[in-house]
C-alpha cells in the first residue's frame, strides 16, 4: 500500500472512530424527557413522565442543592472546607459561583419536561393511553412543575416562568421575570389542576391527589393563608393512609411518606455519599447532635446522627444509596398544621399543640406543656422542626419565611435571603434583572 493510500486509510478509520464516539456519547437515558416528536403514545408518555421524576431525584435533590441549603441552615456543616462553602455558611454568595447555575438550569430543565408532557399527551391518540391514564399524567406533570417553581422561587426569588416547551436557547431570551409571590400563584394554579386530574389513590413515589393538596398546603403557609392549609391538611389527614408510626423510623414505603423520590442501582441516591462514605462531605453538627440524642428532645430520633469508633458524627438519614429521598412527610403536615393553627385568624392553640404532641409522642419525647401561649407555641413548632427534619433541606426556608433568620442565624439582611441569578444567565439573558445585593451581575 503506498503512502497516499495508507493516509486515506488512516483519515477514513479515525472519521469512523468520531463518529462512532460521537454516536456513542449521544445515547440517551431510557427515561429522559422525549421532545415534541416522540412523545406519541401511551409507552412514550409514562416515559416522559418517569423522565421528569427522574429530574426531581437527580437534578432538583441532587446532593449539591442539599448540600447548599443544609449548610445555610447552620445545623449542619461541610467537610470540605472549599472557598464555596464558606461563601455559603458566610452568606456570601456571589453570582458568578458555578453551582448556582447548575441549580438554575437543574429546576428549569425539570419544568421543560414537565411542560413537555402538558403539552403534548393530550394529542396522543393512542387507544392504550385512557381518559384516566392520561389525566393522571398530566397531573403529575403539573405537580413537578409545581414543586419545581415553587422551589426555584424559594431560592432565587424573582425568576421566569415558561408554561410551553422550549426547544431552543432563543425561546428563553427576554421573558420578563415575575414576583416571587406571583410564581407562587402560579404554583398554586398548578396544584389546583392537579387535584382535579390525579387519582385519589396512596402510592408513595409518585402524585396524587393527596400529594397535590399536601404540597398546596405547605405553599399556603408562605402565602400565609392559614385557614386553607390547615383545611387541606385535614383533609389528608383524613385518610387513614397518612399517618405517624410508634417507634420513629425513617418513612420510606410507609405511612409517614406522602410523596418520596426512587433511587436504585442503576440510579443511585448521590446524597447517601455525602453522609455515609469515607470522603463524605456533610456531618451534623454538635449542636444538633445532642439535640437528636437528648432523650427529652430527640428520643428515638437519636438515629438521624450517631457517633462512630472515631467520635465523628454520622448522618443516618440515607443507610444505602438506593434509599428513598423525602419531599413530604406526614410529621410535617402535623407541624404544618400547628403553625397554621395558631397563625390563623382565630387562633386554636389547643389543636396546635396537639399537633406538636403528637409528632413527639410518635418519637417517645414527653408532650410539651398544653398551657403555652401564642409565642411559646410557635417557638416549640421551630423547635420540633429543626430535629425532626434535622438533615433534610428545611430549615433554611423555616427560618427565612417565619421571619427568625436574624434572630436564629444572626442574619439581618434581608437581601441574602434569596440566591444571586448566576451571572452567566444575565449575561446570556441582559433582559434578567439580578437580585437586590449583589451588584449589577
Amino acid at each position: 500500500m503506498n503512502t497516499k493510500n495508507k493516509t486515506l486509510l488512516f483519515l477514513l478509520l479515525i472519521s469512523s472512530s468520531l463518529f462512532s464516539c460521537k454516536k456513542y456519547l449521544e445515547v440517551s437515558p431510557y427515561d429522559t424527557i422525549p421532545d415534541e416528536t416522540t412523545i406519541y403514545d401511551r409507552s412514550s408518555a409514562e416515559a416522559a413522565v418517569r423522565g421528569a421524576y427522574r429530574g426531581l431525584a437527580s437534578l432538583n435533590y441532587g446532593s449539591g442543592f442539599q448540600n447548599t441549603i443544609l449548610q445555610s441552615g447552620g445545623d449542619i456543616k461541610s467537610l470540605n472546607n472549599a472557598q464555596t462553602d464558606l461563601n455559603v455558611i458566610n452568606y456570601d454568595l456571589r453570582s458568578d459561583i458555578a453551582f448556582l447555575s447548575t441549580y438554575w438550569g437543574n429546576f428549569y430543565n425539570t419544568i421543560n419536561r414537565a411542560n413537555h408532557i402538558i403539552e403534548k399527551v393530550p394529542l396522543v391518540t393512542d387507544n392504550k393511553l385512557s381518559n384516566d391514564l392520561k389525566n393522571q399524567l398530566l397531573g403529575e406533570a403539573y405537580t413537578i412543575r409545581a414543586l419545581s417553581y415553587f422551589d426555584l422561587a424559594r431560592v432565587f426569588g424573582n425568576v421566569q416562568i415558561f408554561l410551553k416547551p422550549t426547544t431552543i436557547v432563543a425561546d428563553k431570551l427576554g421573558v420578563k421575570q415575575s414576583t416571587q409571590a406571583e410564581v407562587f400563584n402560579q404554583v398554586l394554579d398548578d396544584l389546583n389542576k392537579a387535584e382535579t386530574l390525579l387519582p385519589s389513590t396512596i402510592v408513595r413515589n409518585r402524585a396524587t391527589k393527596f400529594t397535590a393538596i399536601a404540597l398546596r398546603a405547605r405553599l399556603y403557609l408562605y402565602q400565609k393563608k392559614y385557614a386553607e392549609a390547615e383545611g387541606d391538611i385535614n383533609t389528608v389527614l383524613a385518610n387513614p393512609g397518612y399517618k405517624l408510626i410508634k417507634p420513629f423510623n425513617l418513612a420510606a414505603g410507609t405511612s409517614e411518606s406522602v410523596l418520596e423520590l426512587s433511587y436504585s442501582v442503576n440510579d443511585v441516591n448521590a446524597a447517601y455519599s455525602q453522609w455515609n462514605t469515607s470522603n463524605r462531605a456533610l456531618e451534623p453538627k454538635a449542636v444538633i447532635h445532642n439535640l437528636l440524642n437528648d432523650p427529652a428532645v430527640g428520643g428515638d430520633r437519636k438515629i438521624l446522627s450517631v457517633k462512630n469508633a472515631a467520635g465523628q458524627f454520622i448522618g443516618g438519614i440515607y443507610p444505602t444509596n438506593t434509599s428513598a429521598g423525602y419531599i413530604i412527610r406526614t410529621a410535617e403536615l402535623f407541624l404544618n398544621r400547628a403553625e397554621a393553627r395558631v397563625l390563623k385568624t382565630v387562633p386554636d392553640l389547643s389543636g396546635a399543640i396537639a399537633d406538636i404532641n403528637a409528632v413527639r409522642v410518635r418519637s417517645s419525647v414527653p408532650e410539651i406543656s398544653t398551657s403555652l401561649n401564642k409565642d411559646e407555641v410557635l417557638l416549640a413548632i421551630e423547635n420540633e422542626r429543626r430535629v425532626e427534619f434535622s438533615l433534610e433541606p428545611f430549615r433554611w426556608f423555616d427560618l427565612v419565611r417565619t421571619g427568625r433568620a436574624p434572630a436564629v442565624l444572626n442574619l439581618n439582611d434581608p437581601n441574602k435571603y434569596i440566591f444571586p441569578i448566576p451571572a452567566g444567565e444575565i449575561i446570556a439573558d441582559p433582559s434578567l434583572v439580578q437580585n437586590p445585593g449583589y451588584g449589577r451581575n
